[in-house]
């Protein structure tokens, strides 16, 4: 699970980390991956493939342009249907209606369903400091956290934790309590102008030592928590100008043992403040609620077969489902809706690749992974026959690179596949950072080259799981050419020769 749900916990430590996870440095290549595979092909043979490619790339950035309707069915997926949590009727209304949208462009499509234990839905969230002021504050429950049959009034405090044996001191002292689990965050350190977008709401290191704890000694942290029994673990949102963030609970899709909640970074820093000069006091009323069943949780899949190597599948995708503060436009609408645009395209223009173009559409990568998992789950006996993969999940400034990925067996025929699209879409040279976090680590994990778009910020670090990530965010222009790149990737890939080189799967390099 906890490979196919890497984002997701990532997005649980950034919270617990005080807002900055540290990005992952390139590796070296597994020792039981293949070499670098260079093409047998002769020069005069790949300048051919280029000039090919080019010209196809161009006329795919021209279709778009000329007819797009990308910010059509985007404006009805966010304003008809709204945010997407994994396992709701929207969300489950959203499946059908892409579904629908492919078929009537003319694309095979299908839904594969899985699911997952309870379905959830927010309620009224209310929070109050009651003394030493009188001050009503905004609050809003992780996803899957535990309710409150009502009011709950308890006493503030604050942890100072560095390491896990830091929380023996406050054993048999936390019954009752409403836990804030560190100090603010320190907002000032946030990169004021950062690369990319994932780096705007994950930031890379650069140069600054880890924290002391990771994600699983948090999680650790939150398992002897939940032992002393607290009312309520309220975190820093970590956002400015009062936007709050969001993230799941755990274990995924089940009710979490204690309730746990974001704070707007305002109110999370008045309360600190207050508790420096006495004792505080709150209450609270989380009203939100499970289904008693098991819920479906569906992904569309669409695909476009290929004319001499069906069994082959070049893979677009991107997550449909969201959070549910706001409309779940930017994270990942425009993602979501990217992918349906480069179907229309490439099914406009009536070209038929060499290998199946398949575009897929997850649901739960915010919200544990199920999408992705299903997927590969479902075509298990085909992963071999999966040449490659993109994702697109950060919003909707330009693509500006592609990441490797630590695939370096990859990079000759990638660079290829990818000089096209440097010269048709202005392009910066292939990234040799390594992302790993989105729906593209599960098919990582199962040896498939798999690779994720970089985008530029365009205001993700405020829109990203806050209630501002609305359609009036939307950036046209930037989101369509998205639509264009990932076509013309996945039409590069499909009449490519020579198939990208397969890696170890994760099981089998775990010892490296």
């Amino acid at each position: 699970m906890i490979r196919l749900c890497r984002r997701w916990l990532a997005s649980i430590a950034v919270v617990l980390l005080g807002g900055v996870l540290l990005a992952q440095t390139p590796k070296t290549t597994p020792k039981h991956s293949p070499s670098a595979q260079t093409s047998s092909r002769s020069q005069e043979q790949r300048d051919s493939y280029r000039k090919a490619m080019e010209e196809a790339d161009q006329k795919i950035a021209d279709e778009v342009k000329a007819h797009s309707e990308l910010m059509k069915n985007l404006e009805y997926l966010t304003t008809q249907i709204g945010p997407r949590l994994t396992g709701s009727p929207q969300m489950q209304a959203a499946s059908d209606w892409t579904l629908k949208r492919f078929q009537e462009y003319g694309v095979d499509a299908h839904l594969e369903t899985a699911e997952i234990d309870h379905g959830w839905t927010r309620g009224l969230e209310t929070a109050e400091i009651t003394s030493p002021v009188q001050k009503r504050i905004g609050i809003h429950a992780f996803g899957w956290s535990k309710g409150t049959d009502g009011d709950v009034s308890g006493e503030v405090v604050v942890l100072n934790i560095e390491k896990v044996a830091d929380f023996d001191q406050y054993k048999g002292k936390l019954k009752g309590k409403i836990v804030m689990l560190r100090k603010p965050i320190d907002m000032s350190k946030q990169d004021p102008n950062p690369e990319n977008a994932y780096d705007a709401v994950i930031a890379p290191p650069k140069g600054v030592p880890k924290e002391a704890m990771g994600y699983r000694q948090y999680f650790q942290l939150l398992r002897l928590l939940n032992e002393e029994g607290p009312a309520l673990v309220v975190f820093d949102s970590g956002k400015t100008y009062s936007l709050y963030n969001m993230t799941g609970g755990y274990p995924r899709y089940k009710p979490t043992e204690i309730p746990l909640a974001f704070l707007t970074h305002e109110d999370y820093d008045l309360l600190y403040r207050l508790l420096k000069s006495g004792p505080v006091n709150m209450k609270f009323n989380l009203h939100d609620t499970f289904t008693d069943q098991a819920v479906p949780a569906a992904i569309t899949v669409a695909e476009i077969k290929g004319s001499e190597h069906p069994e082959q599948r070049v893979i677009i995708g991107g997550h449909l489902d969201s959070w549910d503060l706001g409309q779940g436009a930017l994270d990942n609408g425009t993602g979501a809706m990217a992918i349906l645009e480069a179907a229309r395209t490439l099914k406009a223009l009536g070209w038929k690749p060499k290998r199946t173009i398949t575009f897929i559409l997850f649901t739960g990568e915010e919200q544990g992974g199920i999408g992705a998992e299903t997927y590969l789950k479902n075509h298990e006996a085909e992963v071999g026959q999966m040449d490659a993969a993109l994702i697109h999940d950060t919003g909707t400034g330009k693509v500006f690179s592609i990441a490797l990925e630590n695939l370096w067996e990859t990079a000759p025929l990638m660079s290829e596949i990818y000089q096209p699209l440097e010269e048709v879409f202005e392009m910066e040279p292939l990234s040799t950072r390594y992302f790993g976090a989105s729906d593209h680590v599960g098919f990582l994990d199962q040896g498939v080259p798999a690779y994720f778009c970089i985008q530029s910020p365009a205001h993700y670090r405020e829109v990203h799981h806050s209630q501002t990530d609305t359609f009036d965010k939307v950036i046209p222009n930037e989101i369509n050419e998205g639509a264009a790149l990932l076509a013309a990737w996945a039409w590069n890939v499909s009449e490519m020769p020579e198939a990208l080189p397969h890696h170890a799967p994760k099981a089998e390099s775990a010892g490296d």
